[in-house]
């Protein structure tokens, strides 16, 4: 094995090595999220070569992760395949693997115990019992009067879900559309709330995000547009009481 080289890439720290069987160890130590997931997919896409296609992803130091940022994680492994190579996962923390399974990712990224099973290609399956709640039955929602009354009668539960998940995904648009980062800040609290289980905390955290959309201007993007809008009509202005 090659001898290993740190690299920082705030708030994330890499450390690279290689196998001798040309496996690339890649061990992130820090959070992977919506904020540090750009430069994370540029450094672990300029790993990939024909050459060099097999990454595999020790875990054991990401002490917190969110769906934007493992999302990275799908779209790395796609260049990896076309390479002819693959991505695996490995010891990831039971925090981690519980955001992978929520956001539905376990279907897509192999999650192995350690580094050399993934290297081998012993895998161990993601099992229920880390308590992932239901994405269309939340485990846990704050009281009525605890809600704001826009949360109460806001959307299906499963149709938030989606559309959150669909902001997150498209991470790296909304910040290339947004070069100032003025929306980072919604965008953390975003992905948070969609790890949790309160439907009337994610319902806050997307019509926070909502707000600022409406006092900030963003470089048009399609994704942008799109998810923005998708999830917009979930909340629709409430109707205005005709004064007598």
């Amino acid at each position: 094995m090659t001898h290993p080289a740190a690299e920082d890439i705030d708030p994330i720290t890499f450390t690279v090595a290689t196998e001798r069987d040309g496996s690339v160890i890649v061990t992130p130590h820090g959070e992977l999220d919506i904020v540090s997931a750009p430069a994370v997919r540029e450094r672990l896409l300029s790993l990939l070569t024909p050459d060099a296609s097999r990454l595999v992803i020790d875990m054991s130091a990401v002490r917190y992760a969110d769906a934007s940022g493992l999302a990275v994680l799908v779209s790395t492994q796609r260049r990896a395949v076309l390479l002819g190579g693959t991505l695996r996962l490995a010891a990831l923390q039971p925090e981690v693997a519980r955001v992978l399974t929520a956001a539905g990712l376990s279907r897509q990224l192999a999650a192995y115990p350690s580094v050399q099973a993934a290297i081998a290609g012993r895998r161990r399956a993601i099992r229920a019992a880390l308590h992932v709640p239901s994405q269309t039955a939340p485990a846990h929602v704050a009281p009525a009067h605890a809600v704001p009354a826009q949360a109460q009668a806001g959307p299906d539960g499963a149709e938030l879900r989606a559309a959150v998940a669909a902001v997150l995904a498209e991470a790296d648009a909304w910040h290339d559309a947004d070069p100032q980062r003025r929306f980072s800040p919604a965008l953390r609290a975003l992905a948070q709330a969609y790890a949790g289980s309160s439907y009337a905390v994610m319902a806050q955290a997307a019509q926070s995000l909502l707000s600022v959309l409406s006092r900030e201007p963003l470089t048009h993007s399609p994704a942008v547009a799109a998810t923005a809008g998708r999830l917009r009509g979930l909340f629709p202005p409430r109707p205005q009481l005709a004064r007598g």
